[in-house]
């Protein structure tokens, strides 16, 4: 399990458009947001998509590089790219699915009958991770609806950097 204060997993993955991306080296001054959205298949997922792009510049003034992540092929995310209609937002694929479930602790999903998802895929997750590649904020999910709003992460990102506010839920201790 992913706990804030903690490293989190090396990420090393290709995008569809900018090359390699390394966790470790393609890190923002003061951290990165990781994003995973489901795939292709997901129209909440395309929607998102350009809404990440639409404020990348406010993650750039406040220090933070921005990738989304997913378990679809190349391929697929190429398509997905394109329907989204983005091009400088870094779009990794082929996160391996046991990575996206025993690494980033993501929830895996089957194909519905009959849907045009994918045999498996990895269900969305936002992580926010310090700039030592420590864990400060995670969001996961089992569906693909009611995501947290770009303007949300912002406005808390502002807060933690303004307040020197530390990451939460750090406790692994007896209860």
């Amino acid at each position: 399990m992913l706990t804030p204060g903690n490293p989190v997993p090396a990420l090393k993955i290709d995008t569809v458009a900018h090359g390699s991306f390394n966790l470790d080296a393609d890190k923002g001054e003061n951290g990165t947001l990781v994003i995973q959205y489901r795939g292709l298949h997901c129209p909440i997922c395309l929607k998102q998509m350009a809404e990440v792009e639409g404020v990348l510049d406010e993650f750039a003034e406040l220090g933070i590089e921005v990738i989304m992540i997913t378990t679809d092929t190349a391929e697929r995310t190429a398509e997905a790219v394109e329907k989204a209609g983005v091009s400088r937002l870094r779009v990794g694929h082929g996160l391996p699915m046991s990575e996206a479930r025993d690494a980033w602790g993501l929830q895996i999903s089957t194909a519905r009958d009959g849907s045009a998802e994918p045999d498996f895929f990895a269900e969305p997750g936002h992580f926010y991770v310090a700039p030592d590649r420590t864990l400060y904020y995670a969001w996961q999910q089992t569906t693909p609806f009611g995501r947290p709003a770009m303007s949300d992460i912002i406005g808390g990102l502002k807060f933690t950097q303004n307040n020197n506010y530390p990451p939460r839920g750090t406790y692994t201790g007896a209860l």
